[in-house]
């Protein structure tokens, strides 16, 4: 009999879809989701109906943006995708958990563009993130392939853990107003007053994992390991911590004044003062090493500056609240990782140029939309700048030239990167977990 968590792994996938195809089926979700959302923005920031429609379009807007594009994008993409490989597992613990998880948030996607029930497709979403989040947790904590100890994961690993917890506890809040809106009647508006109140955690759930993407594309681009890794690992800690908190943050001003007025501060030192730490560790890491400019990590770049715009913005007034400039630092997180595991995924090499033209669009479109009267002006950059990554993703998919197992050279070191282009099905299969290879 094998000793204790020392399972042998006969095979990976056991007959079932395997953690790479589902991560892929989250991914293209994610991108259907991001064009959808993102055909809504031109009418939103013009305001040209101010009425119910608009009204119900803006929530759709951040429903599709948020929890079916930024989110199943860094947890159910790049985690199903990568946590298991940089663990060395073979897979997710539970791999037929993780195919229901993305079926039950497909189908909430599915019935908030068909405009059916958008609560009972919220709580859908709910039960299918948790289910996710459960299975990244388990993962980490069971499936670690050999030599690989809790101190020895990569921060990737680490946010994808702390997101999942915090999922596991803000998800249920959720999904009981959710429940106690439908039971006492309160129709489509239960899920307009859910969703802003969600906007606190909201933003944590976003910038974790978004973080440990840029981690590891800072220490791949800069040559060196990350500077600081156990203060930015316990700036994760809080974060997830106090994210978890922040759930009425925007609805001060709208009847909770009554409470301390040292209380929004309180949340808004939880959010930032993370976040600053992490800006720190990134910094020192790029001026210890000698950076190398590729497109993933001008994706980095832009959003620590989105970082450093919120809260001037949030100084300055006037301009955007900050959630609204988190979104856009998550999807910049999400396309810096897609422009750095794409050919790790497909074994195929984007073009160089066409990804810093997107680069160049999104980033101007959002700097250009937070000036006065460049609303439609960053709107139509970043229009284009969707054109350009489809185009982008189009070529990395259909060209023909490949990529080597490790195309980033030494300053890749994690072990997705001792597997060849595209990664095998069955990666670090006949590992014993927590134990020998036979």
């Amino acid at each position: 009999m094998p000793a204790d968590r020392q399972v042998w792994m006969k095979d990976a996938t056991g007959g079932t879809v395997g953690h790479k195809a589902v991560g892929t089926l989250y991914l293209v979700m994610a991108v259907l989701a991001g064009l959808v959302g993102g055909a809504l923005v031109l009418p939103l920031r013009t305001g040209a109906d101010a009425g119910a429609a608009w009204s119900r379009m803006a929530i759709d807007h951040g429903a599709l943006m948020v929890l079916f594009c930024a989110l199943p994008a860094l947890v159910g993409g790049f985690g199903s995708w990568f946590v298991p490989l940089l663990l060395g597992a073979p897979d997710m613990a539970f791999r037929r958990l993780n195919l229901a998880c993305w079926a039950g948030v497909a189908l909430s996607f599915g019935l908030v563009v068909a405009g059916v029930s958008s609560a009972g497709a919220m709580m859908l979403w709910c039960a299918a993130m948790l289910g996710l989040a459960i299975n990244i947790v388990a993962t980490a904590l069971n499936m670690r392939g050999r030599g690989v100890g809790l101190g020895d994961m990569p921060l990737f690993v680490w946010a994808q853990v702390l997101t999942a917890m915090m999922m596991v506890v803000v998800l249920p809040v959720l999904a009981a107003a959710l429940t106690r809106g439908l039971l006492a009647g309160a129709g489509a508006d239960v899920v307009a007053r859910a969703l802003r109140a969600f906007s606190g955690p909201e933003a944590g759930l976003l910038l974790l994992p978004a973080a440990g993407v840029i981690c590891q594309l800072v220490e791949t681009f800069s040559g060196v390991a990350l500077r600081l890794r156990g203060a930015a690992l316990g700036a994760m800690v809080v974060l997830s911590v106090g994210g978890s908190s922040v759930w009425v943050h925007d609805l001060f001003a709208t009847g909770l004044a009554a409470r301390p007025a040292a209380w929004p501060l309180a949340e808004q030192g939880a959010m930032a003062l993370p976040m600053l730490v992490l800006l720190v560790a990134w910094g020192l890491t790029i001026g210890a090493g000698r950076p190398i400019w590729r497109v993933p990590m001008l994706w980095a770049v832009a959003f620590m500056a989105m970082l450093v715009a919120a809260p001037l913005q949030a100084l300055v007034g006037g301009g955007p609240d900050a959630h609204a400039l988190v979104l856009p630092a998550a999807l910049f997180a999400a396309f810096g990782g897609f422009y750095y595991w794409i050919g790790k995924m497909a074994g195929r090499a984007y073009p160089e140029w066409a990804g810093r033209v997107h680069v160049a669009l999104a980033a101007g479109g959002s700097v250009v939309s937070l000036l006065p009267g460049g609303v439609m002006a960053g709107a139509a950059m970043q229009g284009l700048s969707m054109v350009a990554f489809v185009a982008v993703l189009g070529t990395a998919l259909l060209g023909r030239r490949t990529v080597a197992g490790n195309y980033w050279g030494a300053g890749a070191r994690t072990l997705e990167w001792t597997l060849p282009s595209p990664a095998p099905r069955d990666s670090f299969a006949g590992f014993m977990v927590g134990g020998e290879r036979a």
